[in-house]
């Protein structure tokens, strides 16, 4: 009698499968990395605003999007929904000219240890108590 899931075999090979995803992560990483220490380097040579800079660098990518998502075609939203679209907003480009002036001040490293802070203690406490409550499973 034949089972009717398949076997691992007539899959392919799974475990290759997502080689391609973190090879894009990867180079994701390196290159977000990249660009904050290039951010550093610009914004503590020439003593750029740091407001002026994240300006600059935002309303290309607005124009981009505007012409890509088409707001203005569809639904419009409610007012329900303009007012926390606002609120988010204003939060989010607080939230760009803290991360900023943290990057001129205290230097790259720092300003991305402090972004990465939470993965990496989400990380360790799996390591450290993930595996302490396996122990006493067993």
């Amino acid at each position: 009698m034949m089972s009717p899931k398949q076997t691992s075999e007539d899959r392919g090979s799974p475990q290759f499968g997502h080689i391609p995803f973190q090879i894009i992560h990867i180079l994701g990483n390196f290159l977000r990395i990249w660009s904050v220490y290039s951010m550093y380097r610009y914004l503590t040579q020439t003593g750029a605003s740091v407001v002026l800079f994240i300006f600059c660098c935002l309303v290309p990518a607005t124009i981009l999007f505007l012409f890509l998502q088409k707001p203005w075609k569809g639904r419009p939203l409610s007012n329900t929904q303009v007012v926390p679209s606002v609120i988010n907003g204003a939060i989010t480009a607080f939230y760009f000219v803290l991360w900023g002036k943290g990057l001129k001040l205290c230097g790259p490293l720092r300003a991305l240890m402090a972004e990465y802070s939470g993965a990496v203690l989400g990380v360790l406490s799996a390591v450290l108590y993930g595996q302490r409550q396996h122990v006493w499973k067993k």
